[in-house]
């Protein structure tokens, strides 16, 4: 691998190519990061710098940038760079008040980057050089609303529930930055439009597969709490209609969401009782799907096998994967890739399903 670095403006400052190890890893409905473990020069101090951009010089589009570094003085001096995906600077604002929109996702997921980024109230909110991108047609809609959350993690809290992701791509010719809500290609062996893609030992494609059946953090019914008022506190319960064993509550604290509020130019809006009874009901369904059985496949790709990453198939498509000693198929999301090269080569990981919330991320959604 080799990577460019470039500053926020697009400017391009030297190419990286003489690193120890770096690992790029790839998620379909949270943040992206890259690790990279290099010599710590002082060019190369120099040239990889808090708010860098690496881009692969083969995926021009995708940028991680630097965040954090650590200069290492051991038995030899080491920088170690962690860069998360540019999507992350979407975390450098939040959505300002209370929220909601209604329409495509697409529509939906645009309307709160151009409200809280692009054209806000206040000028000094803009992100320099960020547009959107034109529509791909999802055709999934919904009514989404929210009040004071980081944009970036509420996006993700999007794209879990309606099965969509985004990124902040680079236009390098136009020096943009652009917002993107996109949606895997369906490569399962549930569909005839597009080539089969099938991960089995038997085809010799996969390495080792560590499988993964979870109810542990499983919720399905949620009891979502509006605001309170004189006349009593709104109370809207999400599937309502599950009993006994396969009813699993979870309280939704939605106090916060107002029925009458102002928007962000400082008009009142006031919401009809079915209004904003459907933004409670989709706060509800947005922590429910926080709270999903977990089904994963955890596998080692073989680099040199039939099916090569990034040609025949990408992060996000939906594909099959097979293991025959279980007698298990699935039909599922690849919701993760890990890329990574180091003295021994290079190599692929994939996660196929859900994936297994880290301890840090049950800590932020609780």
């Amino acid at each position: 691998m080799e990577f460019y670095v470039f500053d926020l403006n697009f400017n391009r400052f030297g190419i990286v190519d003489n690193f120890k190890e770096v690992q790029i890893t790839k998620s379909y409905d949270s943040l992206g990061q890259l690790t990279m473990t290099i010599e710590g020069t002082k060019e190369i101090v120099d040239l990889l710098q808090t708010d860098r951009i690496l881009v692969k010089t083969t995926e021009l589009s995708k940028g991680y940038i630097i965040k954090t570094r650590e200069y290492l003085d051991e038995k030899s001096s080491e920088l170690q760079i962690i860069a998360p995906s540019l999507n992350v600077i979407l975390n450098d604002r939040l959505v300002l008040g209370q929220q909601e929109f209604s329409g495509t996702i697409e529509a939906v997921m645009k309307s709160f980057v151009a409200v809280n980024c692009i054209n806000p109230t206040n000028s000094n909110r803009k992100i320099p050089n960020l547009v959107l991108s034109e529509n791909r047609g999802i055709n999934i809609i919904t009514t989404e609303g929210t009040k004071n959350e980081p944009l970036c993690d509420y996006l993700y809290e999007l794209c879990k529930k309606h099965d969509v992701s985004f990124d902040v791509l680079l236009d390098h010719t136009n020096k943009k930055f652009v917002f993107d809500v996109w949606q895997g290609t369906n490569r399962s062996t549930e569909q005839d439009l597009n080539p089969h893609i099938i991960f089995a030992k038997e085809f010799e494609n996969v390495i080792k597969q560590d499988y993964t059946e979870s109810i542990g953090d499983l919720k399905t019914t949620a009891v979502v709490l509006g605001e309170e008022t004189d006349t009593g506190q709104t109370i809207v319960t999400v599937n309502d209609d599950k009993t006994g064993f396969d009813r699993k509550e979870i309280l939704v604290e939605s106090t916060d969401v107002r029925k009458t509020y102002r928007d962000e130019n400082g008009n009142e809006i006031t919401l009809t009782d079915s209004e904003y009874r459907v933004l409670l009901e989709e706060a509800g369904k947005n922590t429910l799907s926080e709270y999903q059985p977990i089904r994963t496949f955890e596998s080692e790709a073989d680099p040199l096998s039939n099916f090569v990453y990034g040609v025949d198939y990408f992060i996000g498509d939906k594909v099959s994967v097979r293991n025959d000693e279980l007698g298990i198929i699935l039909h599922t999301r690849i919701i993760k890739a890990v890329e990574k090269e180091d003295k021994n080569g290079e190599s692929i990981e994939l996660n196929f399903g859900n994936n297994i919330p880290s301890f840090i991320e049950k800590i932020k959604r609780r």
